[in-house]
């Protein structure tokens, strides 16, 4: 089965908003990557995306970083309603849910979720080592400009960045500063887009 076959029959029925369209894309961008990492896991999507490509060029590896807790959802200032989603959610249910998909699709190998917050984790990994970055946690302003401050560095130089919901008000500083930054807008999709490191 090749990764498009994989996004295209297993997504729809895993919990999270990346549609298949957007797995399809993020699984060719990619493509020749040695290390790909998602920030903000939830069901997975985005991290099975990123893997089957992995798996079908036969080498590399995509992290997956997600602390699977109402106080790391709820960090930083976002929407009433946003806050009462995540409070209310088993997210315990979902990352075993996110687990148990990466394992049954055969993808451990290519794929692992780390359980903890990003900002926790960034010194593990060496200055400009990360091929391919699909930003997707914590919302709020303040997480989403710390996220970039913190893994910009990471980024390998032509490296892609992935931001996701960049519609939402919450998320404009953080794209702003990526823009000052250097980073380059290569594609708009409205809700995401993708930036690429100079």
């Amino acid at each position: 089965m090749t990764a498009k076959e994989l996004i295209e029959r297993e997504l729809p029925g895993l919990p999270g908003w990346c549609t298949v369209e957007k797995g399809i894309r993020m699984s060719e961008l990619a493509r020749g990557a040695k290390l790909c990492m998602e920030l903000g896991v939830f069901g997975a999507r985005g991290l099975i995306s990123m893997a089957a490509s992995l798996r079908e060029q036969g080498f590399g590896h995509a992290h997956g970083i997600d602390p699977y807790t109402a106080e790391a959802a709820l960090e930083g200032v976002n929407a009433i309603e946003n806050d009462e989603w995540w409070a209310s959610l088993d997210l315990g249910e979902v990352a075993r849910t996110a687990q148990v998909s990466i394992e049954r699709l055969e993808l451990e190998p290519w794929a692992k979720i780390i359980w903890e917050r990003s900002q926790d984790v960034v010194d593990r990994y060496e200055d400009e080592s990360i091929d391919v970055l699909h930003q997707d946690s914590n919302h709020s302003e303040e997480v989403t400009c710390a996220e970039v401050a913190l893994w910009t560095p990471k980024m390998r130089p032509g490296g892609i960045w992935i931001f996701d919901d960049t519609d939402w008000p919450t998320t404009q500083h953080a794209q702003r500063e990526l823009e000052a930054l250097g980073f380059k807008m290569i594609e708009d999709h409205v809700s995401w887009k993708v930036y690429r490191k100079p």
